[in-house]
């Protein structure tokens, strides 16, 4: 069978110079390039000119503008096109280009698959960069071939209903997922779906540790699925964070086995909560963008067919990752990165925490420390896809004279909030307990 119908591209154009109103409409399902005949595609191009420069196109017009650009003898004589223009549906035509379009998916998929078979077969290729090439492909096929995603804003009306129906049902709480710091709840709401959250600080300020404590607030006390990528911690690092911040240990004691007999049953209370809740770990030190795509959505439509939503996905950090696809120049590859983080937020209808690092100029600031927006590493991807960016600031890092009431303390830095107010606020940093806590939260036994 062949992959073209010719009467069909030729309906279309008769359409569009028959009923020059239609233009905008059919220009949403075909483009040029869509034509299989040349001669027909240079129509369809000039067709397009002429409607750019504010021109209603009819046969004359076309004619005299075919002959304008040589190209009258390539698309055809003039008792061609005149043949051509009689051909005009305005009933018919969206389904002759919906027609014509389907056709040019087809040879594209065709021809696709044919590049992926020989890339498949060459062994000097890896695997990842061929599944991943593969993955592009089909996905602008996909995206192709769905309708415009352009409405009109009444089709928002049972979306608001719905939440407007969660309103209610859950006022006087927050709209999102809380992180169990309260000041951070109340100013942003808590985390929503779709939203990129940057965290960042420098070395040893804790901003590992407060991606992990939100991630566990989430699944012990919100009894949320969260998924974690540790590209520097191993599976059982991270466990014993989680103990030591949830049971209220000792961390270093805990890692150096220190441990009486009276505290073991109290250790493997806490360790039997945390196993079972709805956490998953990912330790893969070389993750890639492609792999992170995959896995994602693999967890998250598992966890739906059990009834359940992904609240949080934290990766911790996002400069480890690599991109599936080589670049020559370090920032177009952390920008890959860090669009990768946002479509998946989006895509899943999660929010993604991604720990990142800062730049150095930070220590060469002197009076003013605290960290700035232009201190993200590769700061520029990083901030434009961030819907929200969080800092962390330790006095006590950068000030050895600091009171000891300042002491154990850090301010929290809301920096960028595309939905909301930003804002700042002080908690307690237990960095012997891996935690953060509210100022006023009760402290429990600790070992």
């Amino acid at each position: 069978m062949e992959l073209f119908d010719e009467e069909a591209e030729q309906i279309v154009i008769g359409s569009l110079l028959s009923s020059p109103h239609l233009f905008s409409e059919i220009t949403e399902v075909v483009r040029p390039e869509d034509f299989f005949s040349e001669g027909n595609r240079i129509i369809f191009e000039t067709l397009s000119e002429l409607v750019d420069e504010n021109q209603v196109p009819d046969t004359l017009l076309l004619l005299d503008a075919l002959k304008a650009k040589n190209s009258l003898e390539k698309a055809g004589n003039y008792a061609k096109i005149t043949s051509i223009a009689s051909m005009g549906s305005a009933v018919s035509a969206p389904i002759y280009a919906t027609r014509v379009r389907d056709f040019a998916l087809r040879r594209a998929l065709i021809e696709n698959m044919r590049e992926i078979q020989r890339g498949t077969i060459d062994i000097a290729q890896p695997l990842e960069e061929i599944l991943s090439e593969t993955e592009k492909k089909i996905y602008s096929i996909t995206n192709r071939y769905s309708q415009t995603n352009v409405q009109h804003i009444r089709e928002t009306k049972a979306e608001f209903a719905e939440f407007l129906k969660k309103v209610v049902e859950n006022r006087g709480t927050i709209p999102g997922t809380a992180t169990g710091f309260q000041r951070f709840d109340s100013v942003t709401g808590g985390l929503k779906g779709g939203q990129m959250i940057v965290l960042a600080a420098r070395p040893a300020a804790g901003k590992t540790t407060l991606a992990m404590n939100i991630a566990q607030n989430i699944a012990l006390k919100l009894k949320k699925p969260v998924l974690i990528y540790s590209l520097e911690m191993s599976r059982l690092e991270l466990f014993l964070r989680f103990v030591a911040a949830w049971g209220y240990y000792d961390s270093r004691k805990l890692s150096r086995g220190d441990i009486g007999a009276a505290d073991i049953e109290r250790l493997k209370r806490t360790a039997t909560e945390i196993i079972s809740s709805d956490i998953y770990i990912d330790d893969s030190a070389d993750l890639n963008t492609w792999q992170f795509k995959q896995r994602s959505r693999r967890l998250n439509n598992q966890l739906r067919t059990e009834g359940k939503e992904l609240g949080l996905i934290v990766v911790d950090y996002l400069q480890l990752m690599t991109d599936s696809q080589k670049r020559d120049q370090r920032h177009l590859e952390v920008a890959s990165v860090s669009r990768a983080l946002k479509l998946i937020a989006k895509d899943l209808n999660v929010p993604v925490i991604a720990v990142s690092q800062m730049n150095r100029s930070i220590e060469q600031r002197g009076k003013d420390p605290k960290p700035q927006l232009s201190d993200l590493r590769e700061s520029g991807a990083i901030e434009q896809d961030a819907d929200m960016v969080i800092f962390i600031h330790r006095e006590e890092l950068f000030n050895k004279d600091l009171p000891d009431t300042e002491k154990n303390k850090a301010e929290i830095i809301i920096a960028k909030h595309r939905a909301g107010p930003t804002d700042a606020f002080k908690v307690n940093f237990l960095k012997d307990k891996n935690l953060f806590r509210d100022i006023d939260e009760h402290a429990p036994d600790s070992i």
